[in-house]
């Protein structure tokens, strides 16, 4: 009974982590700010999130997860409830396909395919909300975007990096070895 209890909260932890860490980034870049354009990085710990744990820890990081953090997106950014969870479902189906095809174990790949998973969900993203309010989204809004996300991506990583070496442990499988 003991075991069965602690290894659903080892579950819990592995699958709990990812979506608190990408959360807590996302708390953090949601504090008012004086400057127009770090308002564009408010989405950038989502993005990231949802690219960064799929790729790197599938296992920990599934659709589901993805549909929760959609949902803390659309909440905190006070849009109409499924755009952000669409859009974010459409990073996760993107980046799997991308993990699937590539070797993303190296940096400079994983970030060049997170260029690739973003720009499509952006501009997906952009379609929808034109088709939503009937008129074209300024493109120059979702390019300051896009480009402010792939630049922060590296730090961003590098937190996640260290949030995965801390906090989530190898299953007792892999231990073995």
């Amino acid at each position: 009974m003991k075991s069965g209890i602690k290894s659903f909260f080892s579950m819990l932890e592995a699958f709990g982590v990812p979506i608190i860490s990408t959360l807590c980034l996302v708390i953090l870049f949601y504090l008012p700010r004086g400057d127009s354009y770090l308002n564009f990085l408010r989405q950038a710990p989502f993005y990231v999130g949802i690219y960064f744990w799929q790729s790197q820890r599938p296992d920990a990081f599934n659709f589901i997860s993805a549909f929760i953090v959609g949902g803390f997106a659309d909440v905190l950014g006070g849009v109409m409830l499924g755009i952000n969870i669409l859009s974010f479902l459409v990073l996760y189906l993107v980046s799997v396909y991308l993990s699937k095809r590539f070797n993303i174990k190296r940096f400079s790949y994983s970030w060049l395919l997170f260029s690739a998973a973003l720009l499509s969900t952006m501009l997906f993203k952009g379609l929808i909300i034109s088709l939503y309010f009937r008129q074209v989204l300024p493109l120059n809004l979702l390019g300051i975007e896009f480009l402010m996300t792939l630049a922060v991506y590296p730090l961003f990583a590098r937190v996640f990096i260290w949030i995965e070496r801390n906090f989530i442990h190898l299953e007792e499988r892999y231990e073995k070895i």
